[in-house]
């Protein structure tokens, strides 16, 4: 009993030895007066709130360990409630004092010095890519040049920023600032990119939501990428009654799924440009179909606009969030053509790039 006592006591010390107080100070613009500020942890969950009163704002509190978080307030926008983030920071032990203009720390601990570094080397390129487009813009060029010269300065930035917080994510694989330089990363990397650096961070960051969650999404794109056969999406026929994916797809034709909603503005442009002429040119074909999968949308609404853009083709509607986490798109339209065997030939393909693929496939 005494030497379980005794463990007990200790693995108590060896726990409150870790924790630690920390403060958050900063200085907020002015029609921020009376608002409340929130604390929000790596896992988005609400930590604390404060109300900026003269100017200021100031949470306080303690934590288990040091970890990347985010200020916000809360605003009413139509369909409910949004927080909009407006600081991001690490919450380690001692003082942060917030640079509420740079949206970042300006003095802190160790963590928040590596972090400022890194995200205001970020900001100070950014910037100085912006003076290249305005500068751009001031030079005597035709259109196509001066598209091309805009391109290749973006382009030139994000293959930089792509280095950049990769190599925090190595350096910072097991702390904070590599949470932060993750959820970056993982908005621009390819499925084997994230796999690369997955591999390398520790258990407690693969335990945070966001990573189990792009982890899934990377794997489900990987299992149904191309040359992989397709998985079965259930939804429902126009009259409501059941249907799959699979009473289309693998039946003997080439299948082109447009994943679709009816107030996505680029679902409908796609549909406009290419998939309707698509349709007019092979209706009679019958080694082809397109079929409509309607993602992320009311029932309702998705008859509606049906009826009014005037699409032709088969629809499997009220398919919710399905077919996005089947095949692991985060946007749409997301257009896929499977093969007759239900084998996937080509996914988040658009405009001239589909008519020349299915005029591959029927050649």
């Amino acid at each position: 009993m005494k030497s379980l006592l005794i463990s007990a006591m200790v693995m108590l010390s060896a726990t409150t030895a870790s924790a630690f107080d920390y403060v958050v100070t900063g200085n907020a613009a002015p029609e921020m007066e009376g608002k409340m500020f929130y604390l929000l942890d790596d896992n988005s969950n609400l930590v604390d709130s404060t109300k900026v009163t003269a100017g200021k704002f100031k949470f306080q509190g303690n934590a288990d360990k040091a970890y990347y978080g985010r200020i916000g307030f809360k605003e009413n926008v139509e369909g409910g409630v949004r927080t909009n983030y407006i600081a991001e920071l690490i919450v380690e032990p001692g003082t942060i004092e917030m640079d509420m203009n740079k949206r970042m720390p300006a003095k802190g601990g160790e963590l928040n010095t590596k972090f400022a570094s890194l995200w205001g080397g970020v900001m100070a390129k950014q910037n100085a890519v912006m003076k290249q487009l305005e500068a751009l813009q001031k030079d005597s060029l035709d259109q196509e040049t001066m598209m091309q010269k805009r391109n290749e300065i973006v382009n030139a930035f994000y293959q930089d920023f792509g280095t950049t917080v990769k190599n925090a994510i190595l350096e910072n694989k097991d702390n904070a600032v590599g949470v932060s330089a993750l959820r970056q990363y993982s908005q621009l990397c390819t499925p084997e990119e994230w796999q690369e650096v997955y591999a390398v961070v520790s258990p407690d960051i693969k335990n945070l939501d966001f990573v189990k969650e792009q982890n899934n999404k990377v794997n489900n794109i990987l299992r149904t990428s191309v040359g992989k056969k397709f998985i079965d999406v259930e939804g429902k026929n126009i009259d409501g009654t059941v249907a799959h994916l699979s009473d289309y797809v693998g039946k003997g034709k080439y299948v082109l799924v447009d994943y679709w909603a009816s107030w996505c503005g680029p679902c409908r442009r796609e549909a406009k440009e290419t998939l309707i002429p698509l349709y007019e040119k092979y209706k009679d074909d019958d080694r082809f179909t397109i079929l409509g999968v309607a993602t992320w949308d009311e029932a309702d609404e998705t008859k509606k606009a049906i009826n009014r853009l005037g699409y032709k083709w088969p629809q499997i509607i009220d398919a919710g969030t399905a077919p996005s986490d089947t095949y692991g798109f985060s946007g749409i339209p997301m257009i896929m053509l499977f093969g007759p065997d239900g084998t996937i030939l080509a996914r988040d393909i658009r405009g001239e790039e589909i008519v020349n693929k299915v005029a591959e496939c029927l050649k």
